[in-house]
């Protein structure tokens, strides 16, 4: 079957995703539509009513995976057909879902079954039995099924057409062996530090992988990497977060990385040819593992504060279904557009407002002058700037 086109009421407002839905509460406290990534075993773990996510004006990716460690993401091609069935019996106990991902980056040797590598095309063949049994189930039949996400900057997996392992070629096969029949794609990246300047970093690894990215910017080569006939469906980046020292882990400290991350994924949307991503998922916010949880860093989360208020919006993909009421057709044009970020706190923005410098027309602008650090944004009567820090000396530049 073809890809099922999304519809408005799938999404939230904004790009803002937590993995674990334990962090609605977060969401809530800030008033922000996002996402919220819940993983389940669908031998062990019950079916999950999502409604309370929904009505707070969340959404929610589940990804269904067989188990975990040597269970395998996905189970022996024996146990296919079992698998399938046990994922759509688990979704149709469900409530408030939509969008249902397979497994979890099937190339790493630590998500294979009994140790067997999971190639694409036995992937592709998983996938397909999982969609079709769960899009059989009745209420069920409009449900996005997204393949699991590769996972990056790992060579574990190799076979005859890609002999080096390499990760892009992993995603690429398992698109085309899909030949189509999928909903979305779901994409991992990481950067290598928590700096801001860590999102942006162009650095590429050596030879054989000469092409690919080393840090947060290896999304950009996954979205390369989709087919041309993948290029209308929805993205989620459901995984991501800071490798130090080569390893995940978040440090307790506002350094302004979640805010940079956010930023990258709502330029790449604002360029007008580029496919444009849906989710940005920071993971995780459970603490089983200190390394990956942010919930308990206060830091962090002053950081993810100051990305919610530059109120990223969504953009939708461009194959959005038909049957929009027209408070959804009037949201889905304004979605098509970037917005500029309004922070009605900013010393820059207060200062200008009591100044009648009328409306802004950039977002803050940062620059260095003399080894200082200042801020400036354009309004339509002056520029204002300041010095970092130094909010009560702001000056103004009249037009």
């Amino acid at each position: 079957m073809a890809a099922i086109p999304p519809t408005p009421d799938q999404f939230p407002q904004s790009l803002y995703g937590i993995h674990d839905v334990e962090g609605l509460h977060f969401l809530q406290q800030n008033n922000c539509s996002g996402w919220l990534v819940h993983a389940v075993d669908v031998w062990h773990d019950a079916p999950a009513d999502y409604s309370a996510l929904v009505n707070a004006k969340c959404r929610v990716i589940v990804r269904l995976n067989n188990g975990y460690g040597s269970a395998g993401t996905i189970p022996l091609p024996s146990d296919y057909d079992a698998f399938a069935q046990q994922c759509a019996q688990w979704v149709a106990a469900s409530k408030g879902a939509k969008i249902f991902i397979i497994g979890n980056e099937m190339n790493l040797s630590a998500e294979r079954p009994q140790g067997q590598p999971i190639l694409p095309a036995a992937y592709a063949v998983c996938f397909k039995k999982c969609r079709a049994a769960i899009q059989a189930q009745p209420g069920f039949a409009d449900a996005n099924l997204v393949p699991g996400a590769t996972g990056p900057y790992n060579t574990e997996t190799t076979y005859p057409a890609n002999p080096t392992g390499d990760w892009v070629k992993y995603f690429q096969d398992i698109l085309a062996a899909l030949a189509g029949q999928c909903d979305g794609i779901a994409i991992h990246t990481y950067s290598r530090g928590q700096q801001p300047a860590d999102i942006t970093n162009q650095a590429k690894f050596q030879p054989p992988f000469q092409n690919n990215y080393r840090g947060f910017l290896a999304y950009q080569n996954f979205m390369q990497a989709i087919p041309t006939s993948m290029k209308n469906l929805p993205v989620y980046i459901t995984e991501t977060q800071p490798l130090i020292n080569d390893a995940p882990n978040w440090l307790n400290q506002n350094t302004g990385w979640v805010t940079a991350a956010f930023a990258e994924i709502n330029r790449w949307n604002s360029l007008p040819g580029n496919q444009a991503i849906q989710a940005l998922t920071m993971f995780r916010w459970l603490d089983t593992d200190p390394h990956w949880s942010f919930s308990t860093k206060n830091q962090v989360l002053d950081d993810f504060r100051n990305a919610i208020a530059q109120n990223f919006k969504l953009r939708l993909p461009n194959n959005v279904g038909a049957g929009q009421t027209l408070e959804q057709a009037a949201l889905a044009a304004a979605q098509s557009k970037p917005w500029m970020p309004v922070n009605n706190q900013a010393a820059l923005w207060q200062f200008a407002k009591i100044h009648g410098l009328q409306d802004q027309q950039t977002d803050e602008l940062s620059l260095n002058y003399n080894g200082e650090t200042y801020i400036a944004q354009v309004f339509n009567l002056g520029i204002v700037y300041v010095k970092a820090g130094d909010w009560g000396n702001i000056q103004v530049i009249p037009k």
